[in-house]
């Protein structure tokens, strides 16, 4: 029942699909939520494809804001003060270092994803 060039197919269409959408992030956001490895890494791949693309083309995807919502507790502001040296716990926060290092304006918010995402609905849909 598993054929394996079928799910490499459909891992590829996804995959396209979510760097076509990194290619028009700029003047736009992009939200991690509770993803500490699958977000960064296909963010890095997707966003490196679409910047080529767009260099090749004399232009840049620079401005866009990235939040990171995550349970890991961390003080450090890495909008302000970049990656935190090696003596603080928020340098261990490996997938915070490739989102800061992708451009752009780059905020880390600690939360619980469920509460995250229940009070960011409730905020769209009042009026």
């Amino acid at each position: 029942m598993n054929h394996g060039a079928a799910i490499g197919r459909a891992a590829l269409n996804d995959f396209l699909s979510f760097a076509d959408s990194v290619s028009k992030l700029e003047n736009g956001v992009y939200m991690s939520i509770g993803s500490a490895v699958m977000s960064p890494m296909i963010f890095e791949k997707s966003l490196s494809m679409s910047q080529n693309i767009e260099i090749q083309g004399g232009a840049h995807i620079n401005n866009h804001f990235m939040l990171i919502v995550d349970l890991a507790e961390s003080d450090w502001d890495w909008a302000k003060d970049g990656e935190p040296p090696m003596d603080n716990p928020a340098y261990y926060l490996r997938y915070c270092k490739t989102f800061n290092r992708m451009g752009g304006e780059m905020h880390y918010l600690t939360a619980d994803n469920r509460d995250f995402l229940l009070a960011l609905y409730q905020n769209l849909t009042e009026n």
